[in-house]
């Protein structure tokens, strides 16, 4: 299982997005910033990379959409 949290802040709902990597699976999960409670949840099969991205374009911009799909793709 790999984990990684990337704090944004302002740039993205909630500020913080971490993905967890876990068989072929990929969860992104939406924290808050401040408390770091969980808001929101989306599980991905790790081949469909443009369902990933397309959810990540709605969290966040495009240049922090594309260095989470950057990461999970060296995965």
């Amino acid at each position: 299982m790999k984990t990684k949290t990337f704090k944004i802040g302002e740039y993205c709902l909630g500020g913080i997005i971490k993905v967890i990597i876990k068989n072929n699976k990929v969860n992104i999960l939406c924290l808050d910033y401040y408390t770091k409670k969980e808001f929101h949840n989306e599980n991905f099969n790790i081949n469909d990379i443009y369902s990933i991205d397309n959810f990540l374009n709605e969290l966040t911009s495009c240049y922090y959409s594309d260095k989470i799909i950057n990461y999970i793709k060296n995965i």
